[in-house]
């Protein structure tokens, strides 16, 4: 794992919304909005900017597993509570 990545185990409600405002980056994103802060979502191997499986759980309470950069949190696993 690179220096500076967390394991991290957490629950929360995911959503859709704007990333990087004002940026060129600015784009619609998926994050995971919980108690301890929210993050910007994506899945061990997926598309940063596409992935229909995280889609798909948008609206949804999950709990997930995976390392936490920065901002981005990568799921490696998670189900829907």
């Amino acid at each position: 794992m690179p220096v500076g990545y967390i394991p991290i185990e957490v629950s929360g409600q995911v959503t859709k919304h704007l990333a990087a405002a004002g940026s060129k980056s600015e784009r619609q994103a998926i994050f995971l909005e919980t108690g301890e802060g929210t993050y910007l979502l994506r899945r061990q191997g997926g598309n940063p900017f596409s992935d229909p499986k995280l889609e798909a759980l948008i609206g949804k309470r999950i709990n997930c597993k995976g390392i936490l950069t920065e901002h981005t949190l990568i799921m490696s696993d998670w189900n829907v509570i």
